[in-house]
């Protein structure tokens, strides 16, 4: 089976899927490298990362070629930049800032055809293998960030009118911290409570929830019923590897 539709089903079943992100290091080698690592699937930042669609479309199609699920954190919520990652070959993308029923509207309009959006046709990676217009309805996944309060307090009646449309919700921890008045303090009362309510409306409607997190956090959160962990990046894994050869170079 493809593994886009393994993630897919894991996601349908709110498994625990793993992922980590490209944000800085554009070459076409790494999709190999975290596909043999065994991640379900790999994140594109596009909103605070050095990659756009157009400079990603090389990496969006190794990724596609060693077949390793991808996802693109767009800039906003606004048609040419949802719209033009899926033309490059992203298969979702995730929307920061998400707060408002209008937000969730606007995406599903810019990455659906006709009748369910009113996205336009074209692109180098629009189409996997053997899609048609119905299939890519389908196969591209949607995810909301929360980021704030107001985010929490509208998800409700996100998930209840468009529920159908979201693969998940991924929370964005330092923004929630910021938006809650305790800056950059991602683990402070108010912030771990907000969280917990994501976890709790997700529960309610049956979606996949997730945060970004470090290693050290995982445990805690699955625990807590969490299944979408987003974790670390192309840098930071390297930096992790320099460090540990080096903390055997002075161990000697």
């Amino acid at each position: 089976m493809p593994a886009l539709e393994i993630f897919k089903e894991k996601l349908q079943k709110r498994e625990v899927v793993f992922g980590s992100t490209f944000s800085s290091v554009n070459n076409i080698y790494l999709p190999k490298t975290f596909k043999g690592a065994g991640v379900d699937y790999m994140l594109f930042d596009a909103e605070h990362g050095n990659f756009n669609p157009e400079n990603a479309v090389d990496m969006l199609q190794m990724c596609r070629a060693v077949d390793l699920p991808t996802i693109m954190r767009v800039q906003d919520c606004e048609y040419h930049c949802i719209s033009k990652c899926l033309d490059m070959g992203a298969d979702g993308v995730l929307i920061p800032r998400t707060e408002t029923l209008e937000q969730v509207e606007l995406a599903i309009s810019s990455m659906r055809f006709f009748p369910r959006g009113r996205k336009g046709c074209g692109g180098i990676g629009l189409l996997r293998p053997g899609e048609g217009i119905d299939e890519f309805n389908e196969n591209r996944l949607l995810f909301l960030q929360i980021e704030s309060p107001t985010g929490v307090k509208n998800l409700p009646e996100m998930l209840r009118l468009h529920g159908d449309e979201v693969a998940g919700i991924i929370i964005g921890p330092c923004d929630m911290s910021i938006t809650s008045g305790t800056k950059l303090m991602t683990k402070s009362e108010i912030v771990i409570s907000q969280i917990h309510d994501v976890i709790a409306i997700c529960q309610q409607y049956e979606k996949s929830v997730g945060l970004n997190l470090g290693t050290g956090d995982i445990p805690y959160w699955v625990g807590e019923g969490m299944n979408i962990l987003w974790c670390g990046s192309d840098l930071g894994f390297m930096s992790a590897g320099v460090r540990n050869a080096l903390q055997v170079v002075k161990s000697l």
